[in-house]
């Protein structure tokens, strides 16, 4: 069976896209499935030859009319000889090439781009969830037209979380045709009682260091969690460090925002990185921090629990699924559904710390759940069987 896989973001890049396809492409091909990847790309790179799959890139950087034209006809170039497309971005491409093509589509739906593009060139102010229910501007119910559309037109649509399925319903797809699969991380050893020694030595420590991990756009609420770290450094009992992995239209802006406050000796901005790179910092960090307006189920987060990092989140959309309302990490509100008070983030740091037999219980609770529902071999496995029921309409 031949499968095209079209996506947005594909490494370098990082985010739940970029990380998901190289996996789950690798897993198909050991799987004897012959896999092509489509992608968005800011230049070509020569490592794609280690891939075991064939990787397409088509230029971000153009004008928008000329890229949207190379992608259709690369979908359809490259569609034509597939079996399934499976669409992990670029969905409108998709749903235009396929009108040609008349292939079978598997659709992952991981959050809603029209509620981003409108954060982002702001146009709208509105939480995720109002989102969905607000009357906006025609270019953005256009944008809520067309993604409901071409996600009406996939033959099954898979989301990662069940209040995503709950948001895909709404827009047309029926209940039956979504599914729910996790997103998955890789499991580290663990110890809890070496985990309850590290707990001891982290309350009374000097230096803390904290992480956080996503695309630097307005709605991950980066800003937020700078000002926390002006809060944390002000009582010099201990030195908060943070490390901030990612790239994205905000980093200038956030750059100057650490420089403003006098936050450039706490404040560390590493870009992209690459798998073994992150995986470097997570083994230094202690707290990860997420500020997000909204998540549909990231995989960051499942990373820094098998890293046996303390967790630090606000609870929406699919991320409370795995903090289940403070039992496996602890919890920030939302201002209007939007953002965390930087004060907010502080005291959770602050709380973590005096509390370590809490915060013990917690991270261990967290694990249990990631070994239950989101092993990422398992829930892999639950992709190869959703594609091997499409084998039926060769």
């Amino acid at each position: 069976m031949k499968i095209l896989i079209v996506v947005g973001i594909f490494p370098p890049d990082i985010g739940g896209p970029a990380t998901f396809v190289p996996l789950i492409a690798k897993k198909l091909v050991e799987n004897n499935y012959e896999v092509e990847v489509i992608c968005l790309s800011d230049s070509i790179y020569e490592n794609d030859n280690n891939f075991i799959f064939n990787v397409h890139r088509i230029k971000r950087r153009q004008k928008l009319i000329y890229r949207w034209l190379k992608t259709i006809l690369k979908i359809i170039s490259i569609g034509k000889n597939s079996d399934l497309i499976f669409v992990n971005g670029l969905p409108m491409e998709s749903y235009l090439a396929n009108i040609f093509l008349r292939k079978q589509v598997l659709r992952k739906v991981v959050g809603d781009w029209a509620w981003e593009r409108g954060r982002n060139l702001n146009l709208t102010n509105d939480a995720f969830d109002e989102f969905q229910e607000n009357k906006h501007s025609l270019h953005l119910e256009f944008a809520k037209f067309s993604r409901g559309w071409t996600t009406k037109k996939a033959d099954l649509v898979i989301t990662p979380s069940k209040h995503l399925k709950s948001v895909v319903n709404k827009w047309g797809a029926k209940n039956e045709n979504i599914k729910v699969i996790y997103n998955g991380t890789k499991l580290l050893n663990y110890n809890i009682e070496s985990l309850k020694k590290e707990e001891d030595k982290l309350s009374v420590r000097k230096e803390i260091n904290l992480i956080t991990v996503g695309r630097l756009a307005p709605f991950k609420n980066i800003d937020r969690i700078i000002l926390s770290m002006k809060i944390l450094n002000s009582s010099k009992t201990k030195k908060f460090n943070l490390q901030i992995v990612g790239d994205g239209p905000e980093r200038n802006k956030l750059e100057e925002l650490v420089k403003s406050n006098d936050l450039v000796e706490y404040i560390n901005f590493t870009g992209q990185l690459d798998s073994n790179e992150l995986d470097k910092i997570y083994q230094k960090s202690d707290i990860y921090i997420q500020a997000s307006g909204y998540e549909g189920l990231p995989h960051t987060l499942l990373e820094a629990i098998s890293h046996n990092l303390s967790i630090i989140s606000t609870p929406i959309g699919g991320t409370n699924e795995i903090l289940m309302d403070d039992k496996n990490g602890w919890t920030v509100d939302l201002i209007d559904g939007k953002y965390p008070l930087e004060d907010d983030i502080a005291m959770k740091v602050s709380n973590l710390l005096t509390n370590y037999e809490e915060n013990t219980t917690k991270k261990y609770s967290a694990r249990l759940l990631l070994e239950e529902k989101f092993n990422k071999e398992k829930n892999f496995q639950e992709y190869i069987s959703t594609i091997e029921s499409f084998k039926k309409y060769e």
